[in-house]
């Protein structure tokens, strides 16, 4: 294996650096169970703009991201699902296991095995960039945190409901399409210009996140002890999803962030953290990664959703993603050309 030492990255070189810095990167050197990936596209994810604003602060110098597409060209000695030349999608530890080669902003790219997806030819590179970190973080709410059962290629009916607050983000397209699979009617809230997207995801019910009247519509539907995952996760939807179980005798809430305030003793907040080992190091895990997604994407039965809003430019476009995230997008997901496909 002839060891890479062209590789670039873009680097937070200090806490709260700006903007970030593209120079020489760390040559990949893969263990047993990784796979390095030529990164051709990566996407920008709330994450990346939290940590160079230090709400959650890690060791600098850095490099950020997660989700990259593109193909593999190194593979660890007992890593048999792939072969040189593939096109993968795969999803970044490097900022969880303190490992800059397993980072996204770079040229090579370095993941584990288990967190590695092949790409069907007719699923575009760019699009599969969506995906990585919405999978992990979909999985690790439902199936873990929040107990559903695992999605199946013909799901039966449960007779129960969900809520995905946020349905039209990269989490909750895929979160929307997890819990379909796993046999539950999906409630979701979006801006009426996504709610046709939101549907075709598999949405039974859509409702405009701003009407005054959204927690007692919600709750109507809702049977006690039913559960939200709140994809936005701000303070705000936080304390409308914990009125809306609390009004059906309490319930559960998957957050992407901390709880923040005081909410109702009948209604549970959870953090949701797709890195967590209980997904990668669990039969679920697995199943979700090696059994359920590849086949799911090859039958187009798991949708690449929302579409990607394409920066080209390279590594020295990815500061310019993270602005543009920063500042908010709606039912996109900003994605950087890092290489040209060959």
């Amino acid at each position: 294996m002839s060891p890479i030492l062209d590789n670039e990255a873009a680097w937070l070189d200090s806490p709260s650096a700006y903007p970030l810095r593209v120079g020489p990167g760390p040559q990949p050197d893969p263990a047993d169970d990784e796979v390095v990936i030529k990164v051709a596209y990566g996407a920008v994810n709330p994450l990346d703009w939290k940590l160079q604003d230090q709400m959650r602060p890690i060791p600098t110098p850095n490099i950020l991201g997660a989700d990259v597409a593109g193909t593999v060209v190194q593979l660890g000695r007992k890593v048999t699902r792939f072969h040189v030349g593939q096109r993968v999608f795969g999803l970044c530890n490097g900022l969880i296991i303190n490992k800059l080669p397993n980072t996204g902003w770079q040229h090579y790219s370095t993941c584990p095995e288990i967190q590695v997806c092949a790409i069907p030819d007719s699923l575009p590179l760019a699009n599969a960039a969506v995906l990585p970190l919405s999978i992990s973080t979909a999985a690790m709410a439902l199936f873990v945190k929040l107990g559903l059962p695992l999605p199946s290629f013909d799901p039966k009916s449960t007779g129960k409901s969900i809520v995905i607050w946020g349905g039209s983000s990269s989490m909750g397209c895929t979160a929307i399409q997890f819990a379909v699979a796993a046999g539950y009617e999906v409630i979701a809230t979006a801006s009426p210009a996504n709610f046709e997207l939101v549907k075709s995801l598999g949405a039974t019910h859509v409702f405009d996140y701003r009407d005054p009247d959204i927690v007692g519509k919600i709750a109507r539907l809702l049977k006690p002890g039913e559960s939200i995952v709140d994809c936005i996760a701000s303070t705000a939807t936080q304390k409308t999803a914990s009125e809306i179980l609390s009004k059906i005798g309490g319930g559960k809430v998957g957050c992407l962030n901390p709880p923040e305030g005081s909410f109702a003793d009948n209604v549970e907040l959870i953090d949701i953290f797709a890195f967590e080992p209980g997904l990668a190091d669990t039969h679920i895990g697995d199943f979700i990664w090696r059994t359920y997604v590849p086949q799911a994407i090859a039958e187009g039965k798991l949708k690449a959703k929302p579409d990607p809003m394409i920066i080209e430019g390279g590594l020295g476009k990815v500061q310019e993603g993270i602005d543009m995230l920063r500042k908010g997008v709606s039912a996109k997901k900003i994605v950087v050309e890092i290489a040209k496909e060959s």
